[in-house]
């Protein structure tokens, strides 16, 4: 029986990545998410039910629309696996707390949604930053770390951010981050709170660098290209957030 659900956990949560796929291309578009009907962004041809199952489409089509044969983003079948992981994962460790359940699905989608809009297109819309702030602080009166520590948690998340941008902007004369990164990083802190906001800065600082040199080495960046550091904010959060990792401890433990 437990299976059974866990199985049903993992098959909700592709549909639900396929609907984050909708956001993710329609918001910054500015077209509703509601309809019209899905359609090929390169022809406009409407995408028949058939060829709209999440996974299964795509490689049956070869990652190509039906009808005019251009490619089909590979980020559509990402974000539904990982739509089908983390609703799996969250139904796994969560079970018996509905409330944190409902709070992990809102804060991992948020962050779905922000990573796969940021590696596109660099952004990081306030529709989803600033809301998510409100509703991160809104969990905390319930759940911990507490509506004190939320907000502190979002306004330090804001703020260092905010400062590294500074310094890097008076000595290099270039801009290190944008300011949805701040939002963005702000939205964890609330989610999140104060505690955790080291490790997440940490670990996605080490994987946007890995990440950075690999491009190098493969000569598809230069030292000075802008990265999605939105994408790696999501991976170090998603991590944290769902393994209720305390990687505080770690890291202090390394101090005198």
């Amino acid at each position: 029986m437990e299976i059974t659900k866990e199985i049903f956990a993992f098959l909700f949560g592709l549909v639900w990545g396929s609907f984050l796929n909708v956001v993710i291309y329609r918001v910054p578009e500015g077209i509703s998410i509601i309809k019209p009907r899905s359609f090929c962004p390169v022809c406009r041809h409407k995408i028949a039910w058939y060829d709209n199952i999440p996974i299964f489409s795509y490689i049956i089509l070869g990652g190509k629309c039906r009808h005019c044969g251009a490619k089909i983003s590979v980020r559509y079948p990402i974000v539904e696996i990982a739509g089908g992981i983390t609703i799996w994962l969250i139904w796994r460790n969560f079970k018996g707390e509905p409330l944190e359940m409902l709070r992990g699905f809102i804060f991992l989608s948020l962050l779905i949604v922000l990573a796969g809009i940021d590696s596109e297109r660099m952004i990081l819309p306030d529709i989803f930053t600033l809301s998510g702030i409100f509703i991160g602080i809104a969990f905390s009166f319930f759940l911990k770390p507490g509506p004190l520590f939320s907000l502190i948690g979002a306004l330090v998340g804001y703020f260092s951010l905010w400062l590294v941008y500074k310094i890097f902007l008076l000595f290099t004369g270039k801009e290190g981050f944008g300011f949805g990164d701040f939002k963005m990083f702000a939205m964890i802190g609330a989610f999140m709170g104060l505690r955790q906001l080291l490790p997440v800065i940490i670990l996605s600082s080490f994987l946007g660098a890995l990440f950075g040199v690999s491009l190098i080495m493969v000569k598809k960046k230069s030292l000075s290209s802008m990265l999605p550091f939105g994408l790696f904010l999501t991976i170090a959060s998603w991590v944290i957030y769902i393994f209720k990792l305390d990687l505080f401890k770690f890291y202090i433990g390394f101090l005198p």
